[in-house]
């Protein structure tokens, strides 16, 4: 049941980032992936057992290009609601 629950849910922020509250759904989530981030450093900065560091490195770096990507998706689609 829970395998349904993520694609809907994706479902749903692509649409409130689609949607006229943009702005304030796109604060939310990066608010979101900016704290992950900043427990990620926190972590990695404490010092993590040797496996276990390339997996963190790996977490940081897809959370950037997440916050990258929902940064663009709004910006895109709100041009394309513009024109």
């Amino acid at each position: 049941m829970e395998a349904v629950r993520e694609p809907m849910r994706l479902l749903e922020i692509e649409k409130e980032l689609a949607g006229p509250e943009a702005s304030a759904h796109l604060v939310r989530y990066d608010g979101v992936l900016a704290a992950l981030g900043r427990r990620i450093d926190a972590a990695m900065k404490a010092g993590l057992p040797p496996d276990e560091f390339p997996k963190a490195e790996a977490l940081r770096e897809a959370n950037t290009l997440a916050r990258k990507i929902l940064r663009l998706t709004v910006r895109v689609d709100g041009e394309a609601r513009k024109a």
